[in-house]
């Protein structure tokens, strides 16, 4: 529960801080940037992310979740590991 609560408050922050960067700049953001924002900030609080965290962060599907993470890994934004079984990704 705590956790969620986080989540929803790490999400809303960064909402906040992009609807303000959108005001300062030229337009609003793409949806994978926005996503990538979202993402990028998460290491800030945890020491990687995980599949379910971006579903939570980013409220999409967990098919769309792992495209997600294997997009910016091919990127080379994110670096995928293991953590307890689970695959994980940390900055690169």
């Amino acid at each position: 529960m705590f956790i969620e609560f986080m989540l929803s408050a790490i999400k809303a922050s960064l909402m906040d801080d992009i609807n303000t960067s959108d005001e300062m700049s030229d337009g609003p953001m793409d949806k994978a940037a926005m996503r990538w924002k979202l993402i990028e900030k998460f290491p800030e609080t945890h020491e990687f992310i995980m599949n379910a965290d971006v579903r939570n962060l980013c409220g999409v599907s967990a098919a769309t979740a792992n495209r997600i993470l294997a997009g910016l890994s091919t990127e080379g934004k994110l670096v995928r590991c293991r953590e307890g079984g689970h695959w994980a990704y940390k900055p690169a």
